[in-house]
């Protein structure tokens, strides 16, 4: 008989993560960061960072570089396609053959998704990032995720353009697309490097939270609801948005529980509580806190919660109410969640994903910043995205 650990560590969830252009490379480099930081091992056995621009793969720090790929050596010579995704595309369809091996020497029988990381506004990724999802779509039977970071209002109609297309693009061959607003980050008048790399990290830790949980961690550890990959890949569908709440526990309080266990003390009822309280509050800091894009939650079709930390801070009270206020706060939709146990961590941590979304509200805006000339072109993108948005379907359903 196998052991429920066995069950748990056969369960996980694993993610094959490519980041494409200049912001989806960065951003790949922090989830290789994120996940070699917290000593997991089984969540991606497949990273590869794809550009056009040769500086840019060189700027990695995380990334393997036998994970790095250069396309467009004869089209653009390695310096990259200047914003230009009609150049991105190209590229990507030159090299294709490389992009298909490079891909397919890797793990991918050990992959249960794709997922896709680029910034929308650009050339590369904008222009590449379909291409690779559809050839993903022709090879692989696992559903392909997309996480878009969106052009700031400051950066203009091109890259507005450049977001509209590559969304029009994307929603005909990926199954979820998860969107981050750039603006969010603008607004709060930061540095624009600091607020690129506190973008990035609020990109990297809700989603590795999510993609992580599920793999083991050691007999005696498995959680009291285990999150495992079809929970994430039934909860992923259309338009997605996502928040991220936190808690840390001091060190005083850290010292205290060691003492009590050392006495043998048994907890008492108000010692119970907390954590529930503790848990459906990160719940709701999550969900009703600063999400990745401005959105109406009750249009969400779907919704997965998850919840890790350490594993006496864990409270299944705390959780059920939590995934019943969600369900009350959407209106009904279809609600998944779980914990993962990290023994060592001082830290709670709660991330809920919205997706089947219908009412985002920036990226209309965005169609209408990309249409600074009313041409019939621009007219008939507008007509599309808008189409898509509430209408995007599943396609591992």
């Amino acid at each position: 008989m196998r052991s429920s650990n066995w069950r748990h560590r056969f369960n996980e969830m694993r993610v094959g993560a490519i980041g494409v252009g200049q912001a989806g490379g960065r951003i790949l480099d922090l989830f290789v960061y994120q996940n070699y930081y917290a000593g997991h091992k089984d969540v991606l056995p497949l990273t590869l960072a794809v550009n056009a621009a040769k500086s840019d793969l060189m700027g990695l720090s995380s990334v393997p570089k036998q994970d790095r790929l250069l396309i467009g050596h004869t089209m653009v010579k390695g310096h990259g396609v200047g914003a230009n995704p009609e150049v991105g595309a190209k590229v990507a369809e030159e090299d294709s053959r490389s992009i298909r091996r490079a891909i397919s020497e890797r793990a991918t029988h050990q992959v249960d998704a794709f997922l896709i990381f680029l910034g929308l506004g650009g050339g590369t990724g904008s222009g590449a990032s379909p291409v690779i999802a559809r050839m993903l779509k022709e090879i692989y039977k696992e559903p392909v995720y997309v996480m878009g970071v969106l052009p700031s209002e400051s950066e203009g109609s091109l890259y507005s353009g450049n977001a509209a297309r590559s969304l029009r693009a994307l929603t005909e061959t990926a199954d979820g697309i998860m969107v981050f607003d750039n603006n969010i980050w603008q607004r709060e008048g930061t540095a624009i490097k600091s607020s690129f790399d506190q973008m990035n990290q609020e990109v990297v830790k809700p989603l590795h939270n999510i993609f992580a949980a599920g793999e083991a961690t050691g007999s005696g550890h498995v959680g009291t609801k285990v999150i495992d990959a079809s929970d994430v890949i039934n909860s992923i569908q259309g338009f997605a948005s996502y928040g991220y709440s936190g808690w840390t526990k001091s060190w005083t309080d850290v010292l205290k529980d060691t003492g009590k266990r050392a006495l043998m003390r048994e907890k008492t009822s108000v010692d119970q509580l907390d954590p529930a309280n503790r848990i459906f509050s990160l719940v709701q800091g999550a969900a009703a806190g600063r999400l990745s894009v401005d959105c109406d939650i009750k249009t969400a079709s779907k919704a997965l919660v998850v919840v890790s930390g350490n594993p006496g801070e864990m409270n299944r009270e705390g959780m059920d109410r939590g995934k019943a206020w969600l369900e009350e706060v959407t209106g009904g939709a279809e609600i998944r969640g779980g914990d993962y146990p990290q023994p060592h961590s001082r830290e709670l941590v709660c991330s809920v994903l919205f997706s089947g979304l219908k009412e985002i509200p920036v990226l209309k805006s965005l169609i209408e910043r990309s249409q600074v000339k009313k041409t019939k072109k621009a007219k008939v993108t507008k007509g599309q995205l808008y189409r898509a948005l509430p209408n995007i379907k599943m396609k591992t359903e």
